[in-house]
Parts: structure tokens; C-alpha cells; sequence
């Protein structure tokens, strides 16, 4: 769906602009969504299975695309025109290959592929006791006497505005 998405979209922004030199706001919204869901693809909370099947999907039609051999020229011609468009648009210029391998290399991070690690099991031993926190002092404490003496007269007082 996404490849077909990528196809439809950019296929329909390119005929606008080719056309008319105007955008297509329809071409530009499914290339938009087509953008999101690959980067909820590629993203961390989502399973490593999907976008390890999207990426193969895309990095071999891709590189079915890349090699001159290869390229289907019969099937272009079974896709409706706004898909044709973008099959030829994106198929050459490797879009559909980078992708690919775009969403292979999200997949790649074993990370990805461990397991969650189970929360610890409660204690049988009745209601879960309220942690103690470490208390500190107070960083004053006007009760305390004060560990300098006070200023006494002919003492140069720092604090007063100097005399003009």
C-alpha cells in the first residue's frame, strides 16, 4: 500500500507541475501519509517484523527497478496511468531502494528484537511499605546560632553604600 501510495503521489505531483506548473494538493496529502506511516515504520515502538517485511518489499522491488536488465517494462503498462507515472518517476531515480533500505536498518538494532523485561514480583508479605526517603538538612535554619560573630562598631561594614 505504501509503495502504492509513493507511486500515486509523486506520480500525480509530477503530472501537475508538468501540466500546468500548479501542485497537487491530493498528490502532496497521499505523499504526506505515505511519509508518516513510513516513519511509524521505522520507529522504535513498533515491532521489528514490520518494518523488516516492508523494507524487503521495497529494497527488492527496488532493485528490480535499479538494474536495467531487470526493469519490467511490461509492468508499468498494467498500472493505471497516475500509478505509471510514479512507477517511472521513482523506480529509476532509486526512491524506492533507499526506502528500503531505510526500514531494513530500523529493523537491523537487536535492540529492537529483545524481549520487555518483566516487572519484578510484588512481596506476599502484606501492603508494599512506602519507601524512605533521605532526608536532608535545611540549607538554613534560623533556630541555629550563627557560626560568625556579628559586626561590631568601627568594623568595616561591607554592606553599607560608601560615604560621599
Amino acid at each position: 500500500m505504501l509503495m502504492l501510495g509513493l507511486m500515486y503521489g509523486s506520480g500525480q505531483v509530477a503530472y501537475a507541475f508538468r501540466t500546468d506548473f500548479s501542485p497537487s494538493w491530493l498528490g502532496a496529502t497521499v505523499l504526506a501519509a505515505c511519509a508518516v506511516a513510513l516513519g511509524f515504520l521505522a520507529g522504535s515502538r513498533l515491532s521489528p517484523l514490520a518494518s523488516l517485511v516492508t523494507g524487503l518489499g521495497f529494497t527488492g522491488m527496488g532493485t528490480v527497478l535499479l538494474i536495467p536488465m531487470l526493469y519490467p517494462s511490461g509492468l508499468a503498462d498494467l498500472l493505471p496511468a497516475p500509478l505509471r507515472w510514479g512507477f517511472d518517476m521513482l523506480g529509476p531515480t532509486g526512491v524506492l531502494f533507499i526506502a528500503g533500505i531505510l526500514l531494513l536498518t530500523a529493523s537491523a538494532f537487536p535492540s529492537r528484537w529483545r524481549a520487555a523485561r518483566p516487572a519484578p514480583p510484588a512481596s506476599s508479605y502484606g501492603p508494599p511499605q512506602p519507601q524512605q526517603q533521605q532526608q536532608y538538612p535545611p540549607a538554613f535554619d534560623p533556630f541555629q546560632p550563627a557560626s560568625f560573630p556579628p559586626a561590631g562598631p568601627g568594623e568595616d561594614d561591607r554592606t553599607r553604600p560608601m560615604p560621599r
